[in-house]
Order: structure tokens, then C-alpha cells, then sequence
């Protein structure tokens, strides 16, 4: 169960932090606004977290097991920028989930 909890929070993480880092340039890219975001230390700390999670993956379940499974992030990703970014998801972006949730199956053999 630990294992599950850290592949879903690795995921989410992840694509939270990379909310954050956008968010940091709504000031512009200067290396002054980046360093006076918030958003920007966040997102940084949220992608460290998922980088320590990561970790903890690799140490537990075999490399061709955990890498595709992070390709599940693009679901919490999907999920944030319609969310938070109003972001429109289209027949295609599902499509494109459903391919990638069935690749992740078939490579890890969850059947």
C-alpha cells in the first residue's frame, strides 16, 4: 500500500510543481520575478519531493516497472491544467490518456 501511495503522490507532485513553475512566470522570465515568486520555490520543493518519491520507487519495484508508471502523471497533468487552467480536454487528450494508461499496462503486466 506504502507503494501506491508514493507512485500517486510522485505523480501528483510532479505535475503540481510544474503548475507552480508556470505560475512563477506570469511575471516574466527575469531571474529577479523567478527568484521573488513563491510559486517558483514551491513548484521547485513540490519536484524534489517527486524526485525523493521517485527514489523510494526505484529502491522497492524493478526500474521497467516504476518508469512507465510515472507516465500516469499525465493524467493528474490532464486533470490540473482543465482545473486550474481552463485548459479544454478534447476527445483526442483522452484518447491519448487511454493509450498511455493501456502501454503502462501492457509493459508492466498488470493482468
Amino acid at each position: 500500500m506504502t507503494v501506491i501511495l508514493a507512485l500517486v503522490l510522485m505523480g501528483l507532485f510532479a505535475s503540481v510543481a510544474s503548475l507552480f513553475l508556470k505560475r512563477s512566470t506570469e511575471g516574466g522570465l527575469s531571474v529577479e520575478k523567478l527568484l521573488g515568486s513563491p510559486y517558483f520555490y514551491l513548484g521547485g520543493m513540490l519536484y524534489v519531493l517527486s524526485a525523493l518519491l521517485n527514489l523510494y520507487l526505484l529502491k522497492r519495484l524493478p526500474y521497467s516497472i516504476v518508469v512507465p508508471l510515472g507516465a500516469l502523471t499525465y493524467i493528474w497533468t490532464l486533470i490540473i491544467a482543465h482545473k486550474f487552467l481552463g485548459e479544454t480536454i478534447t476527445r483526442r487528450k483522452i484518447a491519448g490518456l487511454l493509450l498511455i494508461i493501456v502501454g503502462v499496462w501492457l509493459v508492466v503486466g498488470l493482468w
